[in-house]
C-alpha cells in the first residue's frame, strides 16, 4: 500500500529526487479507487490564462517505464515495472517490489521459433517477470502476418506461465489503421499501448486533441478500454544537436499534469500505465525524465495518490 502523500513527499526529500544518470539503457522497449484529487495551476509565464489542472491519483498499481539503466532511481519514484532484457541476472537484480517487462520486441512480429521458446520456458516461472514487450509500432500495411504471429507467441506465453505473465505491444498513433488489425481479439495480447505523444516543436502547447482522437479510434477499432495502456510522454528532442529529425518537446510541469488528467478521463481504470522514458536514447530522446526534477515530482505524486 502507498504511504500518505505527506509521508511520501518527506521520503522524496530525504532520498533526493534527481538522478545524475543520463546513460543509454541496454534495452529499448487491479485497480483501486480515485483518491481525492489535487488542483494545480500552471507555473510558466502566461499560466494565469490557462485553466487550473486537477492532478489525478493513479488507479492502477502497475507503473512501467522504459529505457532504464538505474532501476533503483525509478523504483524510488514509484515505478514497479521496469524495462529489461531477457537476462536472468538483470531481472533478478531488480529492486524489491519491482518486476520486469522483458523486451523481446520486433517492429514486425515474426513466427515463434526455438530461441523464443527457450527464453519463455526459462522465465515463465520467475515471479520477477511481469510480462513481455513483443512489438513496438507494427504497421499492418508492412506486416500482414504480424497479428497471427503475435497470437501464436501470446498463446505460448500464457500457457507456459499459466496466465500469470502479460503480453504487451505499442501501436503507433500515425497508423490508426493498425488498431483494428492488432486488437487483442486478433493478436492475443493482453495490453496495448497507444502513443500519441502530443508535445512537439510544431505544437509547443501540446496537441491534447490528438490523444483524445487516437484513444477514441482505438476503442472504436475494438481495443477494450481496460486493455489500453496510457502512454505518458516524458521525453523531448531539444538537446539532440545536429539531429535533423528533431520533433518532440519535453512537456512542462503544467503540460504533464494536463496529460495525466486527460488520460485519467479517457482510460479511467487501466491495468498498467507506461512512461517513456527515463534515460536518453540515441537518435530518439534527449532530454528525458532523468533530466527533469519537476516532472519527477509530478509523476511521484501521481503514482503515490
Amino acid at each position: 500500500m502507498h504511504k500518505s502523500l505527506l509521508g511520501a513527499l518527506s521520503l522524496l526529500a530525504a532520498i533526493g529526487l534527481v538522478s545524475a544518470c543520463s546513460s543509454l539503457t541496454a534495452t529499448s522497449r487491479e485497480v483501486g479507487t480515485h483518491a481525492p484529487a489535487r488542483s494545480d495551476a500552471g507555473s510558466r509565464s502566461g499560466a494565469a490564462t490557462r485553466p487550473s489542472v486537477t492532478l489525478p491519483a493513479a488507479t492502477t498499481r502497475y507503473h512501467y517505464i522504459a529505457n532504464v539503466k538505474a532501476p533503483r532511481a525509478v523504483a524510488r519514484l514509484g515505478y514497479n515495472v521496469i524495462d529489461t532484457g531477457s537476462s536472468d541476472g538483470q531481472i533478478d537484480a531488480l529492486p524489491a517490489g519491482t518486476r520486469a517487462m522483458v523486451w523481446l520486441g520486433e517492429k514486425c512480429p515474426t513466427r515463434i521459433d526455438d530461441t523464443f521458446r527457450d527464453i519463455i520456458d526459462r522465465l515463465a516461472t520467475n515471479p520477477k517477470v511481469y510480462g513481455y514487450f513483443l512489438s513496438d509500432e507494427p504497421h499492418i500495411s508492412e506486416c500482414a502476418l504480424g497479428p497471427a504471429n503475435l497470437a501464436e507467441k501470446a498463446r505460448y506465453i500464457h500457457q507456459a506461465s499459466a496466465g500469470r505473465q502479460k503480453t504487451f505491444i505499442v501501436l503507433s498513433w500515425t497508423v490508426p489503421s493498425s488498431y483494428h488489425a492488432f486488437r487483442p481479439a486478433a493478436s492475443g495480447v493482453d495490453l496495448v499501448g497507444i502513443d500519441p505523444y502530443p508535445c512537439s516543436i510544431d505544437n509547443p502547447e501540446c496537441s491534447y486533441a490528438k490523444v483524445e482522437t487516437r484513444v477514441h479510434q482505438a476503442i472504436q477499432a475494438g481495443i477494450p478500454p481496460r486493455r489500453i495502456v496510457p502512454s505518458f510522454q516524458a521525453f523531448g528532442q531539444e538537446n539532440m544537436s545536429g539531429h535533423e529529425g528533431s520533433y518532440y518537446n519535453l512537456p512542462t510541469g503544467y503540460q504533464m499534469k494536463r496529460l495525466l488528467s486527460l488520460w485519467a478521463q479517457l482510460v479511467p481504470h487501466p491495468r498498467l500505465d507506461f512512461t517513456y522514458g527515463w534515460d536518453h536514447q540515441e537518435d530518439s530522446s534527449n532530454p528525458t525524465l532523468v533530466d527533469s526534477a519537476v516532472l519527477q515530482r509530478i509523476l511521484f505524486r501521481y503514482m503515490h495518490g
